[in-house]
């Protein structure tokens, strides 16, 4: 059997009319990395999404998870450290909101990342794109499907949030990276994690 690697990123929400998380999962769809098969998969801002569908998805045992997201505000690709058993009420596109609390009732608080995570931005600083140890994914969705890929799989599973792209600068509000770069991180971590 074909070891598979999972690349997950989001489909456009709120003012954001493009997701370059999502935009990247697809198109990596479908690749090969050193004989790893790529499967990538842009998912709805929903929580229902993230707790039946992927927790469906992860039983399916992949080797590598690198979920991806849109991070507003950032001003460089944000390597993550630490997936935290803690949601806020924060509606998603559905306009639900869940209880504020811990995500998993009897799970750890915290989950360190299983990729090389300082491997990785060191790369990625060599090649001349802005980055950086992130300690923190949120309390929304991005944190939450990091939190379930962890908790919920035995793969080498971790997450990289971006800036916003450069063709979206929702009228110069916020910081903006072009997304070849976002498409070469994502390559480099399976890489530096194969």
């Amino acid at each position: 059997m074909v070891p598979i690697i999972l690349i997950t990123g989001f489909k456009p929400y709120s003012v954001f009319k493009r997701n370059p998380s999502g935009e990247i999962a697809e198109l990596l769809n479908g690749s090969y990395f050193k004989g790893m098969e790529v499967v990538g998969l842009s998912l709805d801002v929903k929580h229902s999404v993230i707790e039946e569908g992927l927790k469906k998805e992860l039983e399916k045992g992949y080797d590598i998870i690198i979920s991806t997201g849109l991070s507003p505000g950032r001003t460089v690709i944000g390597i993550e450290k630490i997936a935290v058993n803690w949601q806020g009420d924060y509606k998603d596109e559905e306009g639900k909101a869940p209880r504020p609390g811990k995500i998993i009732e009897d799970a750890p608080d915290g989950i360190f990342s299983r990729l090389p995570v300082e491997d990785i931005v060191h790369s990625l600083r060599s090649s001349k794109i802005p980055s950086e140890i992130s300690f923190t994914a949120g309390t929304f969705l991005c944190n939450k499907i990091f939190f379930y890929s962890l908790y919920y799989s035995s793969a080498k599973a971790g997450f990289i949030h971006f800036p916003v792209d450069s063709e979206s600068s929702v009228d110069g509000k916020y910081p903006t990276m072009v997304i070849d770069f976002m498409i070469k991180s994502v390559e480099i971590a399976i890489q530096k994690t194969i």
